[in-house]
């Protein structure tokens, strides 16, 4: 079956699952299949309920505990904090007894610590500790997390770029509050988000879209967007009955089995063009224990493939492993040591194998075992890993219940015209991907229905100075659609991979639409500029749209105390586009303060584009506007105004391009009603976390 025929295939496989004798208690089918197997999980299982109450703290869990010399030997000493790791404890723990639970949470019960950390998801703006707290509250506590489920729902209603990890948390914690609420239609907006992201392969990329992980990584996914997916779709074909899904989450589930190392190893990083492998290493233990069961045995659950073969070989690396000598299980301290990895610089080898495979799939550099030795052990251990251990052996029964609560699947939501095409992420920022005819359709669609739509432009300059003014940052940020003013925001793009159709000027866009509303009866109200140069323009307006409807206009120079005045005149003018002539961010604190009070369809701040209307700067020549050299032009007119900024600015832009190919940055999004750009560091922890 075709892996991605989405929500299309219900009702074929509940019949024959219903029939089938599967233990749902799982060390009793692993049990079935390695006898001797049975035993050392349940060691690890004593394992994890002794190490977690050690990794608890101030109310969470720490990041990770780490092995550390002391005077008299060894300890292992607690760092960071991790709400995406209480999470998972949460749903691991709420498996064993409620003394163990007391014990592992501080005192409390597990639906008493899911309930706990809520406030914590409330204040995050980590999607996945989000979901996953969502999960947790719904399953281990019977409580709907509304108000994150409804910021869930937010994100991915946008369709833009999120990491496939995040969008399988996504529907596994909708499934398991669709008892409580209705939250079919998140279901099935993340499940096909993850169905069109498969590759024929039946491999998963690791963000959705693929693109979105930058040039060299684009068609490289980790275990954990594999695993995660093969559960959440898994779970999906049970609760809607779809066997579609189940046939995704089987495909890449025989993929990556197929790809089992020959000790039993969980690979690290796929290439999910041709479904093989970029990089082995490292190997990490909560894979073997953990997530391939917790995944494998869902799917088993829901009807799939029966891998559990591919399970005992991955719990049998666990203590035979060849790549290194020391014990991975570590009964002293109470952990598993966290991987088997690589001796070399912070992640060289897959950055050389990424670079490799992108250019030629299944190129690796000759030697890499050799330079780079798998033998060296990690000696932390994260409390993900035992929560996840608990819930991959205990959880069974699970799968079960969204089969007796089992639905019938909704339509997925058509998208609106305008974002049938996917908004691209360039420099931190989603982009329409539009033309300008595009662009003049999507304005006249929006005053057929009085819909509000504020469009955006974004040049070099913007970019390189966004970094540093919140205010321009967030006006970008509030644009219904994003343009590309400039031509080197669409050669970054293609350079990206990422590409956008052409350049949309926003002065074009303005003659444009003044077109439109000549040719079409809708009126016009123009803000900005000297009163000299907005007659001038109104003047020259009138010359060349004769009729055109100009309801109202207003200087750009009127004081704070005035602006409300100016709004109110805007609003009773009636009019069908006003047109912002005004320099930030004087233009940006007005629409912010009184865009939704406006009552006015199409906003376009248009900069300096009244000076060239009117007649006062000159503009490029066609053949300077084509190649991108407009600024060139205007450094000929402005050279001492000019040179020092398009020297500094040009500059900067290159330097951003360059790190941008290789690091791309991550979603400006707003918190807490302050937009800002997430720090690398950060994001550098969040990929940490989620591709293990």
């Amino acid at each position: 079956m075709d892996p991605h025929d989405a929500l299309t295939n219900r009702g074929s496989h509940s019949a024959s699952v219903a029939t089938r004798d599967i233990h749902l208690d799982r060390l009793d089918a692993l049990e079935d299949v390695a006898g001797e197997l049975r035993e050392q999980t349940e060691r690890l299982i004593a394992l994890a309920k002794r190490g977690l109450p050690q990794m608890y703290a101030s109310g969470g869990f720490v990041h990770t505990v780490r092995l550390a010399q002391t005077g008299t030997g060894s300890s292992v000493r607690p760092e960071g904090e991790n709400l995406r790791y209480a999470a998972m404890v949460a749903l691991g723990s709420a498996f064993v007894d409620d003394a163990d639970q007391r014990k592992i949470l501080g005192g409390r019960t597990a639906a008493e610590f899911a309930r706990s950390i809520l406030k914590r998801a409330d204040e995050s703006s980590d999607t996945g500790a989000i979901a996953l707290t969502a999960w947790a509250a719904a399953e281990v506590a019977d409580f709907h997390a509304a108000d994150l489920f409804e910021r869930l729902h937010v994100l991915l209603a946008t369709d833009g770029p999120i990491s496939t990890v995040e969008c399988a948390w996504v529907v596994s914690a909708a499934l398991a509050a669709a008892h409580l609420a209705d939250t079919d239609e998140l279901s099935v907006m993340a499940a096909n988000r993850l169905r069109k992201a498969q590759s024929s392969s039946g491999l998963f990329p690791h963000m959705i879209p693929a693109q979105a992980s930058g040039l060299f990584r684009a068609h490289v996914g980790c275990f954990a967007d594999q695993v995660y997916p093969i559960q959440a779709l898994a779970r999906f074909s049970v609760a809607f009955d779809d066997a579609g899904a189940l046939a995704a989450a089987d495909a890449c589930a025989a993929r990556i089995c197929a790809l089992q190392g020959p000790a039993g190893q969980w690979w690290w990083h796929y290439d999910t063009r041709n479904g093989g492998i970029v990089e082995g290493y490292p190997v990490y233990s909560v894979h073997q224990h953990a997530m391939a069961p917790m995944a494998l045995l869902d799917l088993r659950e829901a009807g799939g493939g029966d891998y559990r073969d591919a399970i005992a070989q991955g719990l049998r690396w666990l203590v035979e492993h060849p790549e290194v000598a020391d014990d991975l299980v570590c009964e002293e301290h109470s952990v598993v040591w966290r991987k088997a990895a690589r001796r070399e610089p912070p992640k060289a080898a897959r950055s050389i194998s990424a670079v490799t495979t992108s250019l030629n799939p299944g190129l690796h550099m000759p030697g890499l075992d050799a330079i780079f030795p798998p033998n060296r052990i990690d000696y932390e251990c994260r409390p993900y890993e035992f929560g996840w251990l608990l819930y991959a052996w205990l959880a069974g029964g699970v799968v079960e219940k969204l089969r007796e609560n089992r639905r019938v699947a909704t339509p997925a939501t058509e998208p609106r015209p305008e974002a049938q095409k996917h908004r691209q992420l360039l420099f931190g920022l989603y982009i329409d991907p539009l033309s300008m005819e595009d662009v003049v359709q999507s304005c006249r669609d929006a005053l057929a229905r009085r819909k509000t739509l504020l469009l955006g432009v974004l040049n070099a300059a913007k970019v390189v100075k966004l970094r540093k003014d919140p205010v321009l940052c967030a006006s970008l940020l509030e644009c219904d659609m994003l343009l590309a003013d400039g031509q080197s925001v669409v050669w970054a793009s293609k350079l990206f991979r990422r590409p956008l159709p052409e350049r949309v000027a926003g002065i074009d866009i303005f003659e444009r639409l003044l077109g439109l509303a000549h040719r079409e009866g809708w009126s016009v109200y123009l803000l900005g500029a000297r009163p000299d140069v907005l007659r001038a323009l109104e003047e020259k307006l009138h010359d060349r749209f004769p009729g055109l409807k100009i309801v109202g206009r207003n200087d750009g120079y009127f004081a704070d105390s005035d602006s409300a005045r100016v709004a109110a005149d805007i609003r009773t003018s009636g009019a069908d586009m006003l047109f912002l002539g005004m320099t930030s961010p004087k233009k940006e604190i007005f629409l912010g303060s009184f865009k939704d009070s406006l009552d006015v369809p199409i906003m376009h701040g248009v900069g300096g584009s009244f000076d060239i209307l009117a007649g006062i700067t000159k503009r490029a020549p066609l053949g300077w506007q084509r190649i991108g050299m407009e600024w060139a032009f205007r450094l000929v007119q402005e050279p001492r105004r000019m040179a020092w900024r398009y020297l500094t600015t040009n500059t900067q832009f290159l330097m951003l391009t360059v790190r941008e190919l290789f690091d791309p940055s991550p979603p400006l999004r707003p918190n807490n009603g302050v937009m800002h750009l997430h720090h690398r560091d950060e994001r550098a922890v969040g990929k940490n976390i989620i591709t293990e």
